[in-house]
């Protein structure tokens, strides 16, 4: 079972500052190098001189839209009291200037929300007239709605939420889109708990008429809630519509990712093979509706196996494809989740892996956020990646996956440098096909805008292994013990067991943690072959501690030889979470960690992360 490492949040004053190259970065000093892709791209990134809210973090939000040359985006700025955030939105003109203005409540204010983290986010879309349309900080009450009265100028953003329909509605999660003809769309999850539903809605509004109006009940369920993902327009006018269900009345973990498309023509609804559809949609409607169906031991109540958080990319006035999160089983809520792609391919839906977390290895998660775009004949999937090593801590990235339609590789790169803790991201292609993104680094209240150009190939690229092995700080020293046969002379509990410290994984899930009553614990690693070694490293303690109590106090380490044990390195009155014992280069098969001295904290047992053995050079 996956274990889900600690999640901090990131600061990065250059979280994109080298996208520019659009490969693999280097990672921090302590970290071996990733492989580069080719640069064939050159991006231009600027991080926007505006304070974010940490508040700033949702993954299913639609916080950027771009028209005529002006880049808007919208997000969470500091309240004025604790706990709380007012909303902003910001235009990059062509001559590269950010403007910035909040959100105006009726007495001219800037309106305050209260922190909802992962839930109140905001959304924009502008309009064919210019206008700048914004739904924020909504989770299941009535409408937040602000537009602009002067268009294009964000410092005009007035609160506009009674001309929205269905005021009597909760409305959670707001997605928007721009139409061929210039009207906007929000697709929204309504509140009708006393069916025990929470329906999926679409709204138009009609820039010639300046009115909104409800098109239509995307889809309604009993003991079912709607999750909105995502809402394009074709070149043809028509909506694609992405969603998910959960069980009423909510639940993080979801299941049965829908896609279904909207023709404002005529008010239909069609399938993806282009079936009509009869409205609303539910979760047993016939066709080609689910992209992603239940899988064995999964339905509507499951924890695990699950989805969570989709995007889809349309291709001229077609579907391109659909990114998303999918997990087979997890600890928490939260973790667990692979990548996924799903395509249509004439008949049936097809479905493949773009990140694998069990062939990456321990203390690999994505997070959600997640975007997929489509130019030319590539596809191109973002997602943060985030890692636990015992070499470079906690690490993420914004991690590029690139395909070429028709082939079945995916090319990897990232943007900017690997940081610690969490990023959420969206993004947008504009004409002639430049991606651009927005990319959020809430604890460091800090914002980018990225420019990625589509036009000079597809770079090289790199796998995904190498990616993540690079921001592991993988480097090319050998353990030979990582993965060796274990014995210990006890454990707390079953799942504390000796195979823990030799896994790679140094996340507090994935510890050696000896008996409360065992005063001397030893561990003893066994790879099999006799193999020349120079270094044994032991790595202890606790993360969430805030001083050295919990790592090891006194140990000493043996290595086994064909002339039997020998002494390796003894080390006392330890405070170091890291031990590092060179020893003269020796063959051995077998490390064995003696402990005398558990530690010195109240609960005094061995809590070890990884005991390394490196194969000497050459």
């Amino acid at each position: 079972m996956r274990r889900r490492p600690t999640r901090t949040l990131q600061a990065a004053a250059a979280a994109l500052a080298a996208a520019a190259a659009v490969g693999v970065t280097a990672p921090p000093a302590a970290a071996a190098a990733v492989p580069t892709a080719h640069a064939k791209h050159s991006a231009h990134v600027d991080e926007l001189p505006f304070t974010v809210d940490s508040s700033n973090q949702a993954g299913w939000w639609k916080p950027i839209d771009v028209v005529g040359g002006t880049t808007y985006v919208a997000y969470n700025a500091p309240g004025r009291t604790a706990a709380t955030h007012e909303i902003h939105v910001a235009a990059r003109g062509a001559d590269g200037a950010w403007t910035d203005g909040c959100l105006r409540a009726s007495d001219g204010v800037c309106a305050t929300f209260v922190d909802d983290n992962g839930h109140n986010q905001p959304s924009i879309v502008v309009d064919g007239a210019g206008h700048v349309h914004a739904f924020v900080s909504m989770h299941h009450e009535q409408w937040n709605y602000f537009r602009t009265t002067t268009p294009g100028d964000v410092t005009s953003l007035v609160d506009v939420s009674s001309e929205m329909p269905d005021q009597d509605l909760a409305i959670t999660y707001p997605v928007t889109a721009r139409g061929a003809d210039g009207d906007v769309y929000v697709m929204a999850r309504a509140g009708a708990d006393q069916r025990q539903a929470r329906t999926g809605n679409l709204y138009r509004f009609d820039t010639g008429t300046g009115s909104w109006a409800r098109a239509a009940v995307v889809a309604d369920a009993r003991d079912h809630s709607f999750y909105p993902d995502d809402l394009k327009v074709g070149s043809d006018g028509r909506v694609h519509l992405l969603w998910e269900w959960g069980p009423w009345p909510a639940d993080p973990s979801r299941h049965l990712g829908s896609y279904a498309v909207y023709d404002p023509a005529d008010g239909s609804f069609h399938d993806v093979a282009g079936n009509t559809l009869a409205t609303p949609v539910t979760p047993s409607t016939p066709g080609a509706v689910v992209y992603q169906p239940y899988v064995d031991g999964e339905d509507i109540g499951s924890y695990w196996p699950a989805l969570q958080t989709a995007k889809l990319s349309v291709h001229g006035d077609q579907l391109d494809g659909i990114a998303y999160r999918f997990r087979t089983e997890g600890v928490t809520a939260f973790d667990g989740y692979d990548v996924r792609f799903a395509r249509w391919n004439g008949t049936a839906w097809q479905r493949e892996t773009v990140l694998d977390l069990d062939a990456l290895g321990p203390g690999v998660e994505t997070s959600a956020a997640i975007e997929t775009t489509s130019a030319g004949a590539t596809t191109r999937v973002y997602a943060v990646v985030e890692t636990t090593s015992c070499v470079t801590g906690q690490q993420s990235a914004v991690l590029r996956a690139e395909q070429v339609r028709g082939e079945s590789t995916w090319r990897f790169g990232t943007l900017g440098d690997a940081r610690t803790g969490a990023q959420r991201l969206s993004a947008v292609t504009a004409t002639p096909g430049t991606d651009q993104l927005y990319v959020t680094v809430p604890s460091a209240g800090e914002l980018f805008h990225a420019t990625v150009p589509r036009t000079g190939g597809t770079p090289q690229g790199s796998s995904a292994a190498e990616v993540v092995a690079g921001l592991r700080g993988e480097a090319s020293d050998v353990n030979v013990a990582r993965g060796a046969d274990v014995t210990v002379s006890s454990t707390l509990r079953a799942d504390t067991g000796g195979a823990l410290a030799v896994d790679g994984s140094c996340v507090d899930a994935s510890r050696w943690i000896s008996a409360a009553d065992d005063a001397r614990p030893v561990l003893t690693a066994d790879w099999g072959t006799a193999q020349a070694v120079e270094t044994v490293r032991v790595r202890s303690g606790y993360s969430k501690a805030t001083g050295t109590a919990d790592v090891l106090r006194s140990f000493s380490v043996e290595l086994h030889s064909a002339a039997g044990w020998v002494p390796a390195g003894q080390v006392t009155n330890n405070t170091s979470a890291t031990v590092t014992l060179p020893v003269p280069i020796t063959t051995a098969d077998q490390v064995r960690l003696v402990v005398t001295d558990p530690s010195s904290s109240a609960t005094d047992v061995a809590r070890v992360y990884e005991v390394e053995v490196l194969a000497a050079d050459g």
